[in-house]
């Protein structure tokens, strides 16, 4: 082969060789980029990240140089996101596809188009991936079960046994709340206590702050002489803050009661009832306040007034695990044969929380 047909091939070689170490390093790069949603605020900064949800006025974005950002809403200039996200806007429709700012402003894409499916603004966006609940297309379960107690045998012979949780189911609309406890204690062969209650509630949300309640409360004490003491109640509630980190409602309404005791004569009234149910997250969720109460009075003579208060903290662990501390105390300005008003109970126990 001529000299200069060697050194042509061996030219093109070269060539072919760096176009397509070129070309395994183009599509390397763009297989490994890191994709990335960007939203623009308005003093000229931007965030990237993942989007996360927007609930309330804040939009939360997940970092790889801060974790997790919470970013005010109305500090936001436009979003550019990479990937389709859920949204629900302000007139109820829920939309899923590519969130993206243009010269005209934000519009929703198609994923498989690229084409227009929404012109909209920030401020008519509801929800960005907002659970299931919040568009009524399902329920979350939320909870908790705690569980303590003790065993002595020899100089001392005593038993102990504590047990209390609270179920939630919550949709668009509805909630369903389960919740209760059992406290039973043996000391050298001589029961010391036996109680315990259970409340079911269903709550109908007519708006996104009041709703309607139903309830009933089945309670029975053994050293109250209560042999069940049975309540029904109806009324309404306001919801104050609901959300994954505080929770604040209140009730008000009647409740039917009928006491059936051991000894005493059983009896029936209507009451006028007050409940507060809270619970907070603190200290970048180390722990867990938390306190609920209700009050029920009975206007006609005898009056009568029965109070259930339970406050504690909560500390949670690692899945799901807990620990807690609270004090239960209950009262009835009219027990039976003198017995004292008031039942104080502190409880250390170990538990468990899902969400």
């Amino acid at each position: 082969m001529p000299d200069s047909l060697t050194k042509l091939f061996f030219v093109c070689s070269r060539i072919h060789l760096k176009a397509a170490q070129l070309f395994i390093l183009t599509l390397f790069l763009l297989t490994n980029s890191v994709v990335a949603d960007t939203v623009w605020l308005k003093n000229g900064d931007k965030i990237t990240g993942t989007l996360g949800a927007k609930i309330s006025n804040k939009l939360s974005v997940k970092t790889t140089y801060a974790d997790e950002v919470k970013i005010n809403w109305n500090d936001i200039h436009s979003i550019d996101a990479d990937k389709p996200i859920l949204m629900q806007l302000s007139d109820g429709s829920i939309v899923n596809g590519r969130l993206v700012h243009t010269e005209e402003g934000q519009v929703i894409l198609d994923e498989e188009t690229n084409s227009v499916l929404v012109d909209t603004e920030l401020g008519e966006i509801h929800y960005i991936n907002p659970t299931r609940d919040l568009i009524g297309e399902g329920y979350v379960w939320t909870g908790n079960l705690s569980l303590g107690g003790a065993f002595n045998s020899g100089n001392s012979d005593n038993r102990n046994m504590q047990f209390n949780g609270e179920s939630v189911l919550r949709g668009l609309e509805d909630r369903y709340t389960v919740q209760g406890y059992y406290y039973w204690a043996e000391d050298n062969g001589n029961q010391t206590q036996n109680n315990a209650r259970v409340r079911g509630q269903y709550d109908h949300f007519f708006t996104k702050k009041w709703f309607s309640y139903l309830n009933t409360i089945q309670e029975k004490d053994r050293f109250r002489d209560i042999r069940l003491r049975s309540q029904y109640g109806v009324g309404t509630g306001y919801q104050i803050f609901e959300g994954d980190k505080r929770n604040l409602s209140v009730e008000g309404g009647l409740t039917w009661i009928k006491q059936d005791y051991y000894e005493d004569t059983d009896e029936n009234h209507l009451a006028l009832r007050w409940a507060v149910n809270y619970n907070q997250y603190l200290f970048d969720s180390f722990v867990q306040a938390f306190h609920r109460h209700e009050v029920l009075y009975t206007p006609r003579s005898p009056s009568q007034v029965l109070v259930y208060s339970s406050t504690g903290l909560r500390f949670p662990f690692i899945f799901g695990l807990s620990a807690s501390t609270q004090v239960d105390y209950n009262y009835d300005s009219r027990p039976v044969d003198d017995r004292k008003k008031g039942d104080t109970r502190a409880l250390f126990t170990l538990g468990y929380s899902w969400k």
